[in-house]
């Protein structure tokens, strides 16, 4: 699709409808950062926010139906929709390592080879992510979340009433296939409706609930089937989760892509109400108006293929990989790490007990999505102070450097903690302090890359949950067998190990970054 001439509009000036808007108008670019601030607004064509310095990035055009003009109610419905659909597949996920013990005594397995099931499904969501990340691109984003999350539901609910193990492990690994769009293409909707400045601690509000739903599934499970003492009704449980991401999604979803390469007088009419938004929901009107406003699939996967070429976003989602994995690993065997009976190696906890344990990494989270929602706006602030209102992505990684102090000392506290048998409250600190530091990483990796590629944001996020999966994929075939293998300290000191050395990674997008940026571009 070839950009139409770019007029940039001025603060007084207002659009006919013939013109486009640069999103990105050359006064608010340097070199391989952008102008956040300015301090003399006189002669300014730039568009700024309410407090008269903040530059507003991408620059909004005068159409009402440009998402970046909604209302904040609408966006911040939008963003309540999205957040809870990326908790619907990792809650329903996580949720099934705790009834493995129920299911192996069921089957006649080891509660072992019951756990694989998580792994695949972990599996297939890292797969998914390479399906639905270019459809946000050809039939829209609304459209492949409500038919993945309408699917999802169905498989779901297959896997409630499975009556053996294998339907139930083929069942597992499609609901994850589907229900994974909601965290894979989540960030292309905050990037289409919220400006530049006000995306850190958006993604911020939409990883609490994205880096907990892991830890509320087992939780809320293991209450649930300690009561029942029925596995089924963990995967219940599940059904109820995604039933309510559906109707949120029918109740307040809309199309967010705008097609900023168009004026005004070209964008396709979006009619009001609910039948309107209707026909955006389900891609009819996406359909209609595909040829020149959506890509076509071979461009879709063109650009993912294009992210992958990028260095920066290869060295930063390895190091997201090397410190992902031992949170999924510990979440996935929680059941047979902690379950077990002493006499077998484990704690020999209830199901009640369980889920009690999982409010470690949640509140652990909670503190810090507090920590960085204020740490991160105060970071881009000093930066752009100090280098006279400009912002580089780079200054997001000094979080990461941050968050590795609490990823490794959670990691050698359990391990600890495991080997020797310590009381719970080891388990709880170490637990807690992982997941402190796991949420500020995702908040500041996905920041960054945002920053680095904004026209790539279904892209870079699909990848970097890619990564993520992949990471954890393998980990709950070998967590428990390597730690009883060589000890539970050596495990997890090694996995501290390995989250100390991604650092090394991160150092070198820090230093290097900008010239590897504009040495090989950004995603067109």
């Amino acid at each position: 699709m070839e950009k139409p001439e770019v007029e940039h509009i001025s603060n007084d000036e207002k659009s006919d409808g013939s013109r486009v808007v640069d999103k990105f108008p050359p006064e608010a670019r340097a070199e391989a950062g952008v102008l956040l601030q300015v301090e003399c607004t006189e002669g300014t064509s730039l568009r700024l926010a309410e407090d008269g310095h903040t530059v507003l990035l991408p620059q909004p055009t005068d159409d009402p139906n440009d998402p970046l003009n909604w209302s904040s109610r609408k966006k911040h419905l939008i963003l309540l929709v999205v957040a809870w659909a990326a908790l619907t597949s990792d809650f329903t996920s996580a949720a099934g390592s705790a009834p493995v013990i129920l299911q192996a005594a069921e089957w006649h397995k080891s509660p072992n080879s019951v756990n694989h099931n998580n792994s695949i499904n972990v599996l297939m969501m890292a797969i998914g992510g390479l399906i639905w990340v270019p459809m946000t691109s050809i039939i829209g984003r609304a459209p492949t979340l409500f038919w993945s999350t309408f699917l999802g539901l169905i498989f779901s609910i297959l896997s409630s009433v499975s009556t053996n193990f294998e339907m139930f492990m083929g069942v597992r690994a499609i609901q994850g296939l589907f229900l994974t769009s909601g965290q894979t293409i989540a960030i292309a909707f905050i990037k289409d409706i919220f400006f530049f400045h006000e995306r850190a601690r958006k993604i911020g509000l939409w990883a609490l609930m994205y880096i907990t739903s892991p830890y509320w599934g087992p939780l809320l499970a293991n209450f649930v089937i300690g009561e029942t003492h029925q596995w089924q009704d963990a995967f219940w449980l599940g059904v109820g989760v995604n039933g309510i991401s559906l109707l949120l999604i029918l109740a307040f979803l809309d199309e967010t892509w705008y097609n900023r390469d168009l004026p005004s007088s070209a964008q396709p009419s979006r009619g009001q109400g609910f039948f309107s938004r209707l026909l955006r929901l389900t891609g009819l009107w996406q359909i209609k108006h595909h040829s020149g406003y959506f890509e076509s699939v071979y461009d879709a996967y063109k650009r993912v293929l294009l992210i992958l070429s990028k260095p920066v976003i290869l060295l930063v989602l390895a190091a997201y990989f090397m410190c992902f994995a031992w949170a999924i690993g510990v979440n996935i065997s929680t059941a047979i790490l902690f379950g077990l009976p002493q006499a077998m190696g484990g704690y020999g906890y209830s199901f009640t007990q369980l889920g009690y344990l999982h409010f470690a990494p949640i509140v652990g989270v909670f503190l810090g999505e507090i920590f960085g929602h204020f740490f991160n706006d105060h970071l881009t602030r000093r930066y752009v102070r100090k280098h006279n209102g400009v912002f580089e992505p780079e200054a997001r990684l000094m979080t990461i450097y941050i968050s590795a102090v609490p990823m490794i000392a959670g990691l050698v506290l359990m391990g600890q903690a495991l080997h020797k048998h310590l009381s719970v409250a080891a388990i709880v600190v170490g637990w807690g302090m992982h997941a402190f530091g796991i949420m500020l990483t995702s908040v500041a990796v996905a920041s960054y890359l945002l920053d680095a590629y904004p026209s790539a944001p279904a892209e870079v996020c699909g990848l970097t949950n890619v990564f993520r999966a992949l990471s954890g994929f393998s980990v709950g075939y070998y967590q428990q067998p390597w730690g009883a293998k060589v000890g539970y300290d050596v495990s997890f000191g090694t996995q501290a190990c390995i989250v100390a050395a991604s650092m090394i990674l991160i150092a070198i997008v820090h230093r290097f970054g900008h010239q590897l940026r504009l040495k090989f571009g950004q995603v067109r």
